[in-house]
């Protein structure tokens, strides 16, 4: 038995390739943006150490070094990021992240790091880090 083609028959199998087409895009285009948002954004896990308070809308300062921080402190949260591409532009948006997370437990500031973990001299040039601060709540010493 042979099969004859008509012209029906040839459309019909140009719109099927059509729609194969249009689903290979939208998957690509699915894939291509999950990748894309995936590097754009790194989680930031709060791990609570302390009470936390009600959050506000006051600038959380930022400190590198409990040191350098001005008042008695308490903590209230570790927070924590998994590996990123250490990036300024990235770093910047981890610490805004942290910043907000903070705000919302009600943290006056924040001592930082970002870290490097191991150095592996093997390993490729891009460098992963990730970020670890520890948020804090100043103590009010008038209270008896």
């Amino acid at each position: 038995m042979q099969r004859t083609w008509n012209k029906s028959t040839s459309i019909k199998l140009s719109k099927i390739k059509s729609c194969l087409n249009i689903k290979k895009n939208l998957i690509e285009v699915f894939l291509i943006s999950l990748f894309l948002y995936s590097c754009a954004t790194v989680n930031i896990d709060v791990i609570q150490a302390g009470p936390f308070f009600p959050s506000h809308k006051n600038e959380i300062k930022l400190y590198t070094d409990k040191n350098q921080v001005e008042k008695p402190f308490g903590a209230i949260a570790i927070l924590h990021s998994d590996r990123f591409d250490c990036s300024q532009k990235l770093q910047k948006k981890i610490i805004e992240n942290a910043k907000e997370q903070a705000r919302n437990i009600g943290a006056d500031g924040i001592i930082y790091y970002f870290d490097f973990g191991e150095k592996n001299p093997y390993l490729e040039l891009d460098e992963k880090c990730f970020f670890s601060g520890l948020a804090i709540k100043f103590v009010d010493a008038k209270k008896d």
